[in-house]
């Protein structure tokens, strides 16, 4: 979530699925119940909701963080749980970078280009 500052918002993210309906079942069957340990991380660290949506191999991601989320204490936090590192390096055998990620990363923030608030 590198990039992401703290002041009560909502982000959304995209990520890439292997095309392969075996694999994207066993990924969408993970997230019926994520493990508790990741759900207590992502909360105690400010996540306050999270929801991913699936269009074939796309994935989308809505995040709305506290006023207090500090993107980069999130991201440190992960590398030092060990429940957080076996889960990602479990995820990454389902997900792919979009041809848009830059190296090294997996979900990336999109840029908003319409609110119907702001019209």
């Amino acid at each position: 979530m590198s990039g992401v500052t703290g002041t009560g918002q909502r982000f959304c993210q995209a990520l890439d699925l292997v095309d392969s309906p075996a694999l994207i079942e066993e990924y969408l069957a993970y997230h019926q119940r994520i493990w508790p340990e990741i759900a207590t991380h992502l909360r105690e660290h400010g996540i306050l909701d999270m929801e991913i949506y699936r269009l074939g191999t796309r994935l989308f991601m809505i995040v709305e963080v506290s006023s207090g989320f500090d993107a980069e204490r999130f991201d440190a936090a992960g590398l030092s749980n060990p429940h957080v590192q076996r889960w990602e390096a479990l995820m990454w055998h389902y997900q792919v970078a979009t041809p848009w990620t830059p190296q090294g990363e997996k979900w990336v923030v999109m840029e908003r280009i319409f609110s119907l608030k702001q019209q």
